[in-house]
C-alpha cells in the first residue's frame, strides 16, 4: 500500500503543483487556487547597463534598491524606476575612520575592496556588508564611505575556524545579527561596536522518543561511536521594527517542519502555527532520488516581512514564494520555475518595495518584480483589517475573495469571526465549519447553545417542572393500582 501511495503520488505532484495556481486545504489536498501576486516586469545588467555576474542578496532601503555581487565583488544600488544609481567597488574611508588607524599606527590607509560579499542590510545607520572571503563586516556611510570593520568574533567557537559571516541584519540599536558559514549555535549577535554578545535562536536538536530511550541505555565509548547530530544551520536572517528576528534554516534530519522562526528579543522562538499546516514551504514532498519530480522539502533561502505581521520566504528548490499571516496561515503561493522573463532558477534573495516583491535570481543575474493581483490585494487588505480588529471591513473583503476563489477556505474564517463578535452565533457556527475552525467552532457552538438556553429559560424550567409533576404523579398512581400505600417519614 505504501509502494502504491508513493507512485500515485509521485505521478500526481507534477500535475497539481506544475503551475503554481495552487494551495493546499485542510484535508492536506492541492487545490487549484488564484494566484496573489504576478509578474510585474523585470530588470537587469543588460536593461541597467551594469555589470552583474553573480549577485548574492538584494535589500531595499527608502525605495532604493542595494545589491551585492560576489563576483565583481560592486555594491549596486538602483532606484524605485528601476534605474541604475551607481556601482562602486572601491570604498573610501570616512574621516573618522581613517583618524582612528592612523592612531592605531597605520601611516597610510588605503580604500576598502571586498571579496566575496553574500549579504547585507542597509539602515539609517549605514549599509552593513556580509564581506564572507575577506571574513568580516563592513560598516558604509551613505556616501559609501567605510565607518568601521569587524572582523574579530570574541567567542571560542572561532579559535579553531574563521569567521565567514554570510547573511546579516541590524534592529533599531545597532546591533548586528550574523549568519556564518559553520556556525551551529545559533545567530550570532553583535554590539554596535561589533563586541560578541551571544548566540540567539538557537535551533535545537530535537530527538524522538525511542531515539533519547536507546542513548540512555548506552555506554560514553558507545555514544562517542554515533553519528554527531548537529542544530540546522540558518540560512537567513531579516528583522521588524519590534526588534524580532524571521529567521530560515535547513531542513534537519527526518524533520522539516521548524524551517522558519520568529526570534524575539529573549532570543525565543514564537512563531505562530496555528494555520491549517506548519509554515514550511510546501506540504507535499517526495523523499529520495526520482526523475520525474523534485524531491525533497523546500529549501527555504531568504524570508522578507511587510505589514500586518504577513512574510514571504523563498523556496530555492522549486522556486516557489510562499506567504503567510500572523498566525501561520498560508496566504497564497508564487513563483515558478523556468528561464522565461516571468520566472527564475535560482532564486538567491527577496525583498519588499511597497506591495511588490522583488526577487534576485542569481542564474540568470535579474531581479524579477511580483505585484498584487486583485485576489492577493484582496487578502492583505483584509488581513490588515482583521489585524486591527476592524472585522466588518475585514468580511467584506473575505467576501471579494470568495466570489474570486470560492477554494479559498480561511475566508469562511475571517467571515465567521465578524459574526461571533457582532452576536450571530449560528452564522458564526456555519462559516467556522466551512472553513474547519475548530477553536472557534467550539466557541462559537458554546455562546449559541448559552443564547438558546438563555432565551428559552422560562420553557426550559417550565418543561423540568411538569415533567418532575407528571413522574411523580405516575409514580402514585402505579403505587394506588397496586393497592399499595404510601408513607410517610415524621
Amino acid at each position: 500500500m505504501k509502494k502504491l501511495y508513493i507512485i500515485l503520488l509521485t505521478l500526481s505532484l507534477p500535475l497539481l503543483m506544475g503551475s503554481t495556481q495552487y494551495s493546499y486545504s485542510f484535508y492536506d489536498d492541492v487545490l487549484h487556487a488564484a494566484p496573489g501576486m504576478t509578474y510585474a516586469t523585470y530588470f537587469n545588467a543588460t536593461r541597467l547597463d551594469a555589470e552583474l555576474r553573480s549577485p548574492e542578496d538584494l535589500t531595499v532601503f527608502d525605495d532604493v534598491i542595494y545589491m551585492v555581487d560576489s563576483s565583481t565583488n560592486m555594491l549596486t544600488m538602483v532606484d524605485s524606476g528601476f534605474n541604475l544609481i551607481d556601482q562602486i567597488d572601491t570604498f573610501e574611508l570616512s574621516q573618522e575612520y581613517e583618524a582612528h588607524l592612523i592612531a592605531l599606527g597605520d601611516n597610510d590607509p588605503q580604500p576598502e575592496t571586498l571579496n566575496s560579499p553574500l549579504g547585507l542590510d542597509v539602515r539609517s545607520s549605514g549599509i552593513y556588508i556580509a564581506d564572507t572571503s575577506n571574513y568580516r563586516i563592513v560598516k558604509l556611510n551613505h556616501d559609501y564611505e567605510v565607518l568601521d570593520i569587524f572582523d574579530h568574533v570574541d567567542d571560542v567557537t572561532f579559535d579553531e575556524m574563521n569567521f565567514e559571516p554570510r547573511k546579516i541584519t541590524v534592529d533599531v540599536a545597532e546591533r548586528m545579527y550574523v549568519v556564518a558559514r559553520n556556525v551551529y549555535e545559533g545567530i550570532i549577535e553583535l554590539d554596535s561596536d561589533g563586541t560578541f554578545n551571544r548566540f540567539t535562536g538557537v535551533n535545537p536538536i530535537q530527538l524522538n522518543p525511542l531515539e533519547v530511550f536507546r542513548r540512555s541505555l548506552m555506554t560514553e565509548a558507545q555514544l562517542a561511536q554515533l553519528q554527531r547530530y548537529l542544530p540546522t544551520e540558518y540560512t537567513n536572517v531579516d528583522i521588524d521594527h519590534r526588534g524580532f528576528i524571521y529567521a530560515t534554516s535547513r531542513p534537519s534530519e527526518g524533520s522539516a517542519e521548524n524551517m522558519i522562526q520568529l526570534i524575539n528579543p529573549k532570543g525565543i522562538d514564537v512563531l505562530r502555527r496555528t494555520g491549517y499546516h506548519r509554515p514550511m514551504g510546501d506540504v507535499h514532498f517526495i523523499e529520495g532520488e526520482n526523475n520525474y519530480v523534485t524531491t525533497g522539502p523546500s529549501l527555504l533561502v531568504d524570508i522578507a516581512y511587510t505589514n500586518n505581521g504577513m512574510y514571504t520566504v523563498l523556496d530555492q528548490r522549486r522556486s516557489r514564494l510562499f506567504t503567510y499571516d500572523r498566525e501561520g496561515n498560508l496566504l497564497y503561493i508564487n513563483g515558478d520555475q523556468g528561464t522565461q522573463s516571468d520566472k527564475f532558477r535560482e532564486g538567491v534573495a527577496i525583498d519588499y518595495l511597497g506591495d511588490d516583491l522583488l526577487l534576485l535570481d542569481r542564474r540568470t543575474r535579474t531581479v524579477i518584480v511580483y505585484q498584487l493581483t486583485d485576489v492577493g490585494r484582496a487578502i492583505n487588505q483584509a488581513t490588515a483589517y482583521h489585524d486591527i480588529g476592524e472585522w466588518e471591513q475585514a468580511a467584506e473583503l473575505w467576501r471579494e475573495v470568495l466570489r474570486l476563489n470560492t477554494n479559498y477556505e480561511i475566508a469562511y474564517n475571517g467571515i465567521g469571526k465578524y459574526h461571533l463578535r457582532n452576536g450571530e452565533y449560528a452564522k458564526a457556527v456555519e462559516y467556522f465549519e466551512l472553513g474547519h475552525d475548530s477553536y472557534y467552532y467550539s466557541k462559537a457552538f458554546q455562546a449559541h447553545r448559552n443564547g438558546i438556553i438563555t432565551d428559552n429559560f422560562n420553557l426550559i424550567m417550565l418543561g423540568i417542572v411538569l415533567l418532575t409533576s407528571t413522574g411523580i404523579g405516575l409514580k402514585i398512581r402505579k403505587v394506588y393500582k397496586a393497592g399499595g400505600s404510601i408513607m410517610y417519614d415524621d
